[in-house]
């Protein structure tokens, strides 16, 4: 089958196209023919030759591509509820090859139905960035009614977060600093956006909610998004981070006399660490179902056939995208 992938570390010169063997789907898995997939930082920490703490060493050649929106093509033993034919969507397996490839084997229980009123990419812009907004949520578990701060709320999970906080009957204060990422998180629902790059984000914080904090504070950049989620969360509230800031950003010294928490939340930890094989795929199924409500839509800022995938991946790495890049596999090569 083709594919696209690599066969060391490197910059995006290093995707090339790859002839592989067509996968077998194993227990619980399906095997899904590729229409959409998208990029995630996760596909550039993969790609990248800096090791870092969130990249799964995996064996080369790998394919990259944690989004996967398609038809299922073969079922394996133990799978219920899907058969041959049926539009799905969701993420690969961040541990194994994934759907920047004709085939992609997935776990059954991690999916869930394409949307009817959602176009592939679409789909495949929501699955990874969609859970992931959501199960930080759940993670915090923030009252309603309560004010929660949403960091880079234009990019990839915050525009999601964002629009899934609106819907929970949050008011979303969210970060952003180019008029374009701004406007859209205006647009999608936040009651207040504040410019990370100019304005004391804390002190905001504070001024919006009497003195208080925010209820809960969502880290989707890291570094001094990191920093500023700590200084706007409340006594007793939770900041939630998907990027490992490494030190010396302090975190003890900012937390604990508010008795605050940090939590470091990755997409279907549950499922991956196969405490709760159904978990992913009961996220990504309430998502699925928000966006057929049309309650939640994933805004996609570009779209690229796969023989440019380069292309996508470098502008992931500018940091200046919002909302998520769709990759065309079907009539991509």
């Amino acid at each position: 089958m083709k594919a696209i992938g690599i066969h060391r570390h490197g910059d995006a010169s290093q995707l090339v196209r790859l002839e592989l063997p067509e996968p077998e789907p194993g227990p619980h898995q399906v095997r899904v023919r590729v229409i959409a997939s998208s990029v995630n930082p996760a596909d550039i920490r993969a790609r990248s030759v800096a090791p870092g703490p969130r990249r799964i060493e995996r064996r080369f050649p790998v394919v990259l591509g944690y989004d996967v929106s398609g038809t299922v093509d073969a079922v394996g033993p133990g799978v219920d509820g899907l058969a041959v034919g049926d539009e799905v969507f969701g993420s690969p397996s961040l541990f194994g090859q994934g759907a920047n490839a004709e085939l992609v084997v997935v776990d059954s229980r991690t999916l869930a139905r394409k949307p009817a009123a959602l176009s592939h990419e679409q789909a495949a812009c929501l699955s990874l960035a969609g859970v992931t907004a959501w199960e930080c949520l759940a993670r915090a578990q923030p009252a309603a009614g309560a004010t929660v701060l949403v960091t880079a709320g234009a990019g990839g999970v915050g525009h999601l977060q964002v629009q899934l906080a609106r819907h929970l009957g949050l008011r979303v204060v969210a970060t952003a600093s180019r008029p374009e990422s701004t406007a859209l998180c205006r647009e999608l629902g936040a009651a207040v956006v504040l410019d990370h790059a100019a304005q004391d984000v804390g002190q905001a914080c504070r001024d919006l909610t009497g003195g208080a904090g925010v209820a809960a504070a969502f880290d989707n950049a890291g570094g001094r998004a990191l920093d500023q989620a700590l200084d706007a969360v409340a006594p007793l509230g939770a900041v939630v981070s998907i990027v490992p800031t490494p030190a010396p950003v302090p975190v003890e010294d900012r937390l604990f006399m508010k008795a605050a928490s940090l939590v470091y939340h990755v997409m279907g930890a549950a499922s991956i660490w196969r405490i709760d094989p159904h978990a992913q795929g009961r996220a990504l199924a309430a998502v699925a179902a928000l966006a057929a409500q049309g309650h939640v839509r994933p805004v996609i800022a570009a779209s690229h056939p796969v023989r440019e995938l380069a292309l996508a991946h470098r502008a992931i790495e500018s940091g200046r995208t919002i909302g998520k890049i769709a990759i065309r596999v079907a009539d991509g090569w």
